[in-house]
């Protein structure tokens, strides 16, 4: 009974001490500008903290609430849970961070593709949410070692109405391949059209995303063309890269 008296003391103490850390003093002590991610300024402690006009290689992302999870001071591996909103998205889930390990998880997010400034005016136009669910990320360093989600989005469903179509939305998962994160979605209409969406997107703000559909809609041909896609070997392909920070799109 005494040793759980000492440890539920010891528990206190640390948790005493955790809940005074200023939130910007704990932000500077871990490589996040390394990992891409910016912010104006932060509020609060690490106990109940708000960090403000947070960008992720140059995308906006908007306030992140913190809020530390007491059981993990047990474990001795702090996590906190995060919640954000703003620049056209909204989201959240749990960190925990060691080193420089980053582990997140059960993240939920919900994103408008106008708001995506990595994509060009024309596909942004057509609108739409993209969402990911059940989501799980490991980030050593600047790579990320493994991912887990289910995305989804109805940008595909959204611009086949407007011909008076009908089209799935995309649906597909989240990766890790080569340190960057990928993406992999498909979708398709009831005539037989497909589309295909694979992206690579790295903690270097480094990215690249293609886009191929298959048609024979002469108005669903004349969407894609007006929304910057070309004509290859019978396909439609759409294809953006955006390079390291700084470095713009091609």
């Amino acid at each position: 009974m005494r040793i759980l008296l000492i440890l539920a003391a010891l528990v206190a103490l640390v948790w005493a001490g955790l809940s005074q850390i200023p939130l910007g003093f704990a932000l500077r002590q871990v490589p996040l500008n390394a990992m891409g991610v910016n912010w104006t300024q932060s509020e609060g402690t690490v106990w109940n903290g708000r960090i403000m006009g947070v960008y992720l290689n140059g995308q906006p992302v908007g306030d992140i609430d913190v809020a530390l999870q007491p059981v993990s001071l047990l474990l001795a591996r702090p996590k906190v849970d995060l919640q954000w909103g703003g620049a056209g998205g909204r989201g959240a889930g749990s960190v925990a961070m060691h080193g420089d390990i980053l582990e997140a998880s059960d993240l939920r997010m919900e994103q408008n593709i106008s708001a995506l400034e990595s994509l060009s005016p024309e596909v942004r136009a057509i609108g739409g949410t993209l969402r990911l669910s059940q989501g799980a990320v490991r980030i050593e360093g600047r790579d990320c070692t493994s991912a887990t989600g289910r995305l989804s989005s109805d940008t595909l469903s959204i611009a086949a109405t407007r011909f008076d179509r009908e089209f799935s939305e995309l649906t597909g998962s989240l990766d890790c391949v080569d340190g960057a994160f990928s993406i992999a979605m498909n979708g398709s209409g009831p005539s037989g059209d497909t589309v295909a969406v694979d992206a690579d997107v790295s903690l270097y703000g480094r990215s690249q995303i293609e886009i191929v559909a298959n048609t024979n809609d002469d108005e669903i041909e004349t969407l894609l063309a007006n929304a910057g896609f070309a004509r290859q070997n019978g396909v439609w392909t759409y294809t953006r890269e955006t390079g390291a920070m700084g470095q713009g799109a091609q």
